[in-house]
């Protein structure tokens, strides 16, 4: 009988992990939650949010750790994303745009970031135009791109709009050390 809150909590505790970087937690929860379902009748999917969430983490985990493993399990993650009546097509883009960068196709991966970021922005979903400028952030970082502060002074902006104050923090800390956060 507990089960299913249970897997609901993991979901959400899975959610803020990722969003704080502790890609590790947020793997652990996911996992945790996969148990729990094994005795469930339905699963909680969040409108969607479950597979987006889920995708990220894994994306984040192959890109973190360098291991193959977390290739499966981010696509197959997607494909349950793609599949979902209630996924936005921002969060699809978003996840195509990690997917396409985790691959090393990183061509068209700004215009991407900025599209969801537009898109978020025009559904009224502060929390993930956030995610979507910190991951865009992220990617320029990668390549030794300027526009990094612009995106994490915007992810900055975003996650105190939407209340995440400590998030906001863990940004100006994180990026104000190395010089990018102005």
């Amino acid at each position: 009988k507990r089960h299913y809150p249970a897997s609901i909590f993991c979901c959400y505790l899975s959610w803020v992990a990722y969003i704080f970087c502790n890609y590790d937690i947020a793997k652990d929860m996911i996992e945790t939650k996969w148990e729990l379902e094994k005795n469930l009748h339905r699963v909680y999917y969040g409108l969607g949010t479950v597979y987006f969430f889920d995708t990220l983490t894994f994306i984040a985990l192959a890109r973190k750790t360098k291991e193959d493993k977390w290739i499966r399990p981010a696509f197959a993650s997607f494909e349950k994303a793609k599949k979902d009546a209630y996924s936005k097509p921002h969060r699809i883009l978003m996840l195509e745009t990690e997917m396409n960068v985790m691959m090393g196709k990183t061509k068209n991966a700004i215009n991407n970031y900025n599209k969801v970021i537009h898109f978020a922005r025009e559904n009224g979903n502060p929390c993930e135009e956030a995610i979507a400028n910190e991951r865009a952030g992220d990617f320029c970082l990668s390549q030794d791109d300027i526009r990094a502060s612009h995106y994490y002074g915007q992810a900055y902006s975003l996650y105190l709009q939407w209340g995440a104050k400590g998030k906001a923090a863990q940004i100006k800390k994180n990026y104000l050390k190395s010089g990018i956060f102005q």
